[in-house]
C-alpha cells in the first residue's frame, strides 16, 4: 500500500501487523541459491541445520507419545543410511514416486530427507483415508512404493517395489547400516524445478 510504513505498524515482538491483520516471521532472510544450481530440499535444509545444530547431540525430534527421542547427528545418520539402502536394496531411482501412508511416527522426518535426498517424489496421504480414496490417490500418483504401518498396509495393492513397513525390525535396520560411509551413496542431481511432492486435498486443505 502506497504510503505505508509496514515496520512501524508491526509489532517487533510478535511480527503482528495491525493493517494486515497478518504475522511476518521476525528472522533475518535466508538466502537462496540460484534456481539454475542443482539442489535437493534435503541439501538446502541441511545447509541450515548444520548452522543451527552446532551440537550434534542437541535434540532434533521428539515423539511425544513414547518419549523417544533423535538427536540431530542420529537424525543425519539415519538419512544417510536410509537413502543408501533404498538405492542399493530397492533400486529406488530420481523420479520414482514413493506413496506414504502412516500416522505421525519420529521416522517419517527421515524418510522425507532421504527420499527427497534421492530426488524420489514424495506422496503422502492421510491414513484415515478409505480404501477407495487411497485406491484414487495412488492411480493418480503412480507410485512404485509404499512406506505403510502394519495398521495401513492392506489399504496398498501390490507396487513394483512393493511396501516397507515403518514399525517393522526390518525398517529399523535400513537406518543403521554400519558400512557407509561418505560418497557411497550414488550421485543424485536434483534440480529446484523438479516434482518434490504429490499432495492431496480433503477440500479443508486445499
Amino acid at each position: 500500500m502506497a504510503g505505508w510504513d509496514s515496520n512501524r505498524l508491526m509489532e517487533p515482538k510478535t511480527g503482528f501487523c495491525r493493517q494486515t491483520g497478518n504475522y511476518s516471521c521476525l528472522r533475518p532472510p535466508i538466502p537462496l541459491q540460484p534456481i539454475n544450481q542443482p539442489l535437493s530440499a534435503t541439501e538446502f535444509c541441511f545447509s541450515i541445520f548444520n548452522s543451527t545444530f552446532t551440537d550434534g547431540a542437541t535434540t532434533f525430534s521428539v515423539n511425544t507419545t513414547t518419549g523417544e527421542t533423535l538427536s540431530y547427528s542420529q537424525f543425519v545418520s539415519q538419512v544417510r543410511s536410509l537413502a543408501y539402502s533404498l538405492q542399493q536394496r530397492y533400486s529406488l531411482c530420481q523420479n520414482d514416486v514413493a506413496f506414504i501412508l502412516s500416522p505421525p511416527s519420529i521416522h517419517i522426518p527421515v524418510v522425507y530427507f532421504a527420499l527427497l535426498s534421492l530426488g524420489i517424489v514424495v506422496s503422502p496421504a492421510n491414513p484415515l483415508s478409505s480404501n477407495t480414496e487411497i485406491a484414487h490417490q495412488i492411480q493418480l500418483s503412480k507410485p512404485v512404493v509404499a512406506f505403510v504401518t502394519l495398521e495401513t498396509s492392506h489399504k496398498i495393492p501390490s507396487l513394483t517395489h512393493g511396501t516397507i513397513l515403518l514399525d517393522s525390525p526390518e525398517f529399523l535396520s535400513l537406518l543403521t547400516q554400519s558400512n557407509i560411509v561418505n560418497g557411497l551413496t550414488k550421485s543424485v542431481k536434483v534440480n529446484q524445478s523438479d516434482t518434490a511432492a504429490i499432495l492431496y486435498s480433503s477440500g479443508t486443505t486445499g
